[in-house]
């Protein structure tokens, strides 16, 4: 499952689910990816983290990529990233 989670969080990266943030939270993001690759372990709770402050909203992100992590934090137990963003509600 680790290298799925290291696949995905990469996908992540490469779309630019994750370039609104500062550049030192991308660093350590790709540090716990390499060290999940040499590992094969991945601390799960932060990685999550950042697949919930990831904007699958403004980059050209593909649907599949945010149903892909709901369907692993659905099976971890976690909460699902919301589908419409904070736009929906305040509108």
């Amino acid at each position: 499952m680790t290298k799925t989670l290291v696949d995905l969080t990469r996908e992540l990266l490469s779309s630019g689910v994750f370039n609104h943030l500062p550049d030192n939270e991308i660093a350590r993001l790709h540090w716990m990816i390499m060290q999940g690759q040499r590992e094969d372990q991945l601390p799960l709770q932060p990685l999550f983290s950042y697949w919930y402050r990831g904007d699958f909203y403004a980059s050209n992100t593909s649907p599949r990529l945010l149903q892909q992590c709901n369907e692993y934090l659905q099976r971890m137990g976690q909460p699902l990233i919301d589908v419409y963003g904070e736009e929906f509600y305040e509108a």
